[in-house]
């Protein structure tokens, strides 16, 4: 027995040179994707994906909806072969778009236009290398906490907690210099280490609020409908179909921490017992796996690990 299913969707970070091309090569439903999103942004993303470089992958503007069209190309394979359906959605930050598209929110053009959007309200927000974000490994959000209180930081240096991925792992955004200080001194407060995180910017962080304020006016003029099977906004960490709820979400996720180990604990707890992660790399798997080793993370990046999906679910 499968138990439920829940399929999750990896954000910035998971990106990686070539991702999306091997699906694209076996299967016409990936390659129409992505003829799709190439058609709406009005420049090829596919190219972008199969043959850019990991610099230019790395670009917010081009990360973005990198990551979110080569997770939908593999769901839609997964979908289309006969995958079952799950019985929750979530994506972690950026993920989360595709999540709704999975979920039958917002359709594949306009999730495609939304994140485009997105991407540059952000970057616009704040340009590549004025900030960041870290992971400190070993703390918890109490000592993470009790560490930005104690660094004492002037009111124009932000630093803020941007996400709670799993138990020991907080990440914080800000300014580059608060960064820096944070992980220069994260063994003060009981930490191990701190890891400056592969993204351009200080996402959800008060940093973004100038994108947030940006992003309400997209979400207004795109049409949405409840969801199929319950998504999991990142930050209420609780299940909903409610097509208002879930864009009252998307305007906060900016400017709020992504609460993913609440999320998939939610999801736990309501009997979830196999995740599928659609997208390039494993990132989701790793976090998981420190949240409860019990529950099977199936990851879907390449055809091969799509057949391989197949056969164990069906």
């Amino acid at each position: 027995m499968t138990g439920n299913i829940a399929f999750i969707f990896p954000g910035q970070g998971s990106q990686s040179a070539g991702m999306g091309k091997d699906i694209c090569a076996h299967h016409p439903t990936a390659r129409f994707i992505f003829a799709e999103a190439d058609e709406v942004l009005e420049r090829s993303l596919s190219t972008l994906c199969f043959e850019g470089s990991d610099a230019e992958l790395s670009l917010t503007v081009n990360t973005q909806p990198a990551i979110v069209i080569t997770s939908l190309a593999l769901y839609k394979c997964f979908i289309e072969k006969g995958g079952p359906q799950a019985t929750f959605t979530a994506g972690h930050s950026v993920g989360e778009y595709a999540a709704l598209a999975a979920a039958g929110v917002v359709a594949v053009q306009d999730i495609v236009r939304l994140v485009d959007s997105r991407a540059n309200l952000m970057d616009s927000a704040c340009p590549a290398g004025k900030g960041g974000m870290a992971a400190l490994i070993g703390l918890n959000c109490s000592q993470v906490e009790e560490m930005i209180t104690s660094l004492d930081l002037p009111n124009e240096k932000i630093l803020d907690i941007a996400g709670l991925n799993c138990p020991g792992q907080v990440v914080v955004a800000g300014d580059g210099e608060a960064i820096d200080l944070a992980i220069s001194r994260v063994r003060e407060f009981g930490g191990r280490m701190g890891v400056k995180l592969n993204v351009s910017g200080p996402f959800h962080s008060r940093l973004m609020k100038s994108a947030e304020d940006g992003l309400i006016q997209k979400l207004s003029e795109t049409e949405f409908c409840d969801a199929i099977i319950p998504v999991i906004p990142n930050t209420t960490a609780e299940g909903t179909t409610n097509q208002d709820q879930i864009k009252t979400a998307l305007k906060s996720q900016l400017t709020l921490p992504v609460l993913w180990e609440d999320s998939v604990r939610f999801m736990i707890d309501r009997g979830v017992t196999t995740f599928v992660e659609f997208g390039s790399g494993n990132v989701l798997a790793g976090m998981i796996r420190k949240i409860d080793r019990q529950v099977r993370v199936i990851p879907v990046h390449d055809s091969a690990t799509l057949d391989a999906a197949l056969e164990e679910l069906c």
